[in-house]
């Protein structure tokens, strides 16, 4: 009887140490697949996120380089190489009209802990698409309005005219945007137009020459400039107060108070107001830009550019 109990003991305390052998085991697989999680996988999103954020940036800069889509091939080439991703992993397709731009890229990824369940290697693909267009809406818009007409780069226009002519009686190139008067017009031309204006809009014309609030308005944006010695047309910021954006609209016969409209924006650097009276006449310099910061704006792929446009991520 004896001779039994100490076999019985004896045998489980063998089965006792294949038991914790196997028991290790598990745990040892278990800690190697929360390490490949941990790990591995993290090299994937962390790997994902540096190609997205380089696809962005090469779509983006290909877009602004459109309708030329060899120069925007070369610009998106260039921008997905700061970024450390080779040709060879790389797709840019265009539209069939040169405004939309798609940048794919994939690579291969070695993992480290997953090797031990036959994992070699993951693969991870991202892709950004953008277009550029003129602005079809956009926020901060100052009260002046100029008839659709060619405008070339640096050449000065009149954006408020001291005289009725080429506007109709009684207009002199101000809008009333969303309220009429002259306190609406010099907040509106102080601070720009707090709402949205977009291609397609009818607006009111606000009809009077206000020499006296054009000039505050106009003289508050110049007193604005923080820039040294001040900003011109060889040398401005695009963030800079004198920069205004300025409606376009479909030339009517105007009489008094009358509806315009709206056509496109463009961008314009403010010289001045030359006078008071009849000679209340604001001028400015026709630039090609983006949107200064902080405005909110769509863009049309497919719209007239009036040199106010844009690029904007799809995807």
């Amino acid at each position: 009887m004896m001779k039994r109990l100490k076999s019985f003991f004896k045998t489980m305390r063998r089965d006792e140490r294949g038991t914790v052998l196997v028991l290790a085991a598990a745990v040892m697989t278990v800690l190697l697949g929360f390490a490949a999680l941990v790990t591995d996988v993290g090299a994937l999103v962390l790997e994902k996120n540096r190609l997205q954020t380089a696809c962005d940036a090469a779509t983006l800069a290909a877009a602004r380089e459109l309708p030329s889509t060899e120069e925007a091939r070369q610009k998106a080439l260039e921008y997905l190489g700061y970024n450390g991703v080779a040709p060879e992993e790389a797709i840019i397709n265009f539209d069939a009209g040169g405004t939309k731009v798609t940048v794919e890229a994939s690579r291969r990824v070695d993992f480290t802990f997953a090797r031990v369940f036959g994992i070699n290697s993951g693969d991870v693909s991202t892709r950004a698409s953008a277009v550029f267009g003129s602005v079809k809406s956009i926020t901060g818009v100052v009260p002046f309005g100029i008839p659709d007409q060619p405008l070339v780069y640096g050449q000065e226009y009149t954006l408020k005219s001291g005289s009725h002519d080429g506007y109709g009686p009684g207009n002199y190139g101000a809008l009333a945007l969303e309220l009429r008067g002259a306190s609406s017009y010099e907040n509106n031309l102080k601070y720009g137009y707090g709402g949205t204006v977009s291609v397609g809009d009818w607006v009111l014309t606000e009809p009077g020459n206000m020499s006296g609030p054009t000039e505050e308005g106009v003289n508050y944006r110049l007193n604005q400039c923080p820039h040294t010695p001040g900003c011109n047309i060889d040398s401005y910021h695009p963030d800079c107060p004198r920069v205004m954006i300025v409606p376009i609209f479909d030339p009517t016969d105007l009489s008094g108070r009358d509806e315009v409209k709206i056509v496109g924006f463009a961008a314009f650097l403010l010289k001045g107001v030359e006078g008071s009276g009849n000679e209340s006449i604001v001028k400015g310099y026709f630039l090609q830009m983006v949107p200064p910061e902080g405005l909110r704006y769509t863009i049309d792929p497919n719209g007239t550019d009036y040199g106010l446009h844009a690029a904007k991520l799809m995807e």
